[in-house]
């Protein structure tokens, strides 16, 4: 077999990877979760255990306790979500200090995994959540690109997918 022949296979297997990688739609909607979901804008949510890449073990009240928000944004560390993760920490993390920006790793299977993943993706400066349990994935709904920002008072000021940063801009303004 030539070199050539090796390369467009190589190339082949490379895209259906990245096609079907992600498992999820690339360009998911801005639409609200819907009526029976727990984790609605607007409402408050119980404080809640997460467990990060690094096996520690953390409340979401210890983080509000010094921050005026957190901000969970779910990663399957495909192109689409590393561009999203790249505009946060180039466009928030340095303007809203006074707010947490902490990455799920949803997709990892393993705290081992989620901790490889997110070194190897460039994120060591970042905490990471480990949702092995998927337990955060099923109190926000979230899946690929979710975003969620829950303030001081627990209550949820946004919980969908992120598209431009416009939305997650204008509600960690109005904090």
């Amino acid at each position: 077999m030539s070199i050539l022949y090796n390369v467009r296979i190589y190339s082949l297997i490379f895209t259906l990877f990245f096609i079907t990688g992600c498992q999820e739609d690339l360009f998911p909607s801005n639409d609200q979760l819907p009526e029976n979901a727990t984790a609605i804008v607007g409402t408050t949510t119980d404080d809640f255990s997460f467990t990060l890449s690094t096996s520690n073990t953390e409340l979401i009240s210890s983080r509000l306790q010094t921050a005026d928000a957190v901000v969970l944004y779910f990663t399957m560390w495909c192109p689409v979500c590393d561009s999203h993760m790249q505009y946060i920490r180039n466009n928030f993390r340095t303007e809203y200090n006074n707010v947490e920006f902490i990455f799920v790793d949803y997709v990892s299977g393993s705290i081992n995994f989620s901790s490889r993943s997110q070194r190897s993706s460039g994120y060591s400066d970042f905490d990471v959540i480990a949702d092995i349990d998927d337990n955060l994935q099923a109190i926000f709904s979230g899946t690929m690109a979710t975003t969620v920002v829950i303030d001081k008072n627990f209550i949820i000021k946004m919980n969908e997918a992120f598209k431009t940063g416009d939305k997650l801009k204008s509600t960690l303004d109005l904090l």
